[in-house]
């Protein structure tokens, strides 16, 4: 009974009297610093701070999302006396898991945002459903191959729950639903554009028949991108990447890419924002993960103002 008072009144401190709320040091740390899909994100974040009035925010990720151990790094540094809460995009589900029980034996409130977390330390996941999203993929790539032919899948890096989830869907969907299409090659290209360049420059070399080719990623997506300019291949290998760029999208325009799956990223950065502030307070959010959905942007729909709130920062 107790316990259910105590509820009770949090709910009522937030509700009916959010000025007395106390004002929260809350920490988020992204996979990295140099795509775009974190500004997305970063803007949900802020909105959902400028609804609450009572947040300090510190934003710190490594430079680059292959580098786990500056994750775990930043972690550390933040796992203290007085945060009362971090969001935290795994970039490795398993190898943060010891850091994310420690911070969570602090006291400090955890929430896993993008991709999933090892254990039970986090109050909430809240990420794109990436699954289904991968099968989306996957149904393009199938209808403009007709349902025949071979395919690569071009992932970043082991360990990311997220864009592993989102091969997986496509290679299930693939395996139902287009038995004819055969998948040649399934390869971790690495966490930058640059390496995923290289990956895909190599992945080209190896399988020059391929037919189709499904990027998990952004980074994946733009390297892939760029080798199939190096090898004279645009247009001629139907293609569907992940996420948006300015890039990415002069892509699309030129007929280079043949479609891209997009989250919600600013969605999902409000939505953990609200949960880490929500768990902070004692009032969790009852589901435990919330998933955000995916469209899939094409040359026919990519210029509709309600796509388009999706593509520009």
């Amino acid at each position: 009974m107790k316990r259910w008072f105590s509820f009770l009144l949090a709910c009522i401190a937030l509700v009916i009297c959010p000025v007395l709320a106390k004002d929260l040091d809350i920490v988020f740390i992204p996979k990295s610093r140099d795509q775009v899909f974190w500004t997305f994100m970063r803007q949900g974040v802020e909105r959902a701070m400028r609804e609450d009035g009572h947040v300090k925010l510190t934003w710190r990720g490594p430079a680059h999302n292959d580098d786990i151990d500056s994750q775990i790094d930043i972690l550390h540094i933040y796992s203290k006396p007085g945060v009362d809460a971090i969001i935290i995009a795994a970039t490795d589900r398993s190898r943060l898991l010891a850091s994310v029980e420690q911070a969570a034996a602090l006291g400090i409130k955890i929430v896993a945002v993008d991709s999933a977390l090892d254990g039970k330390a986090h109050s909430n996941l809240i990420t794109t459903n990436n699954y289904a999203a991968g099968r989306l993929a996957a149904e393009r790539l199938a209808g403009l191959l007709n349902r025949e032919g071979s395919v690569a899948v071009l992932r970043t890096i082991q360990g990311s729950a997220s864009t592993d989830d989102r091969a997986d869907g496509f290679l299930d969907y693939m395996k139902k639903h287009a038995p004819r299409i055969q998948v040649i090659a399934d390869e971790y290209g690495g966490g930058t554009r640059g390496k995923a360049a290289r990956s895909a420059v190599l992945l080209l070399e190896k399988h020059p028949r391929v037919d189709g080719i499904f990027a998990v990623n952004e980074s994946t997506s733009d390297g892939m991108l760029r080798a199939l300019r190096q090898a004279g291949l645009v247009g001629r290998k139907k293609f569907v990447g992940f996420d948006t760029t300015d890039f990415l999208l002069e892509g699309l325009g030129k007929q280079e890419i043949d479609g891209l799956v997009v989250q919600d990223p600013r969605q999902m950065g409000y939505l953990a924002m609200k949960a880490a502030v929500a768990a902070a307070r004692g009032a969790p959010f009852k589901e435990q993960t919330i998933l955000t959905e995916t469209v899939l942007v094409t040359r026919d729909n990519f210029r509709n103002p309600e796509i388009q709130t999706l593509l520009v920062p």
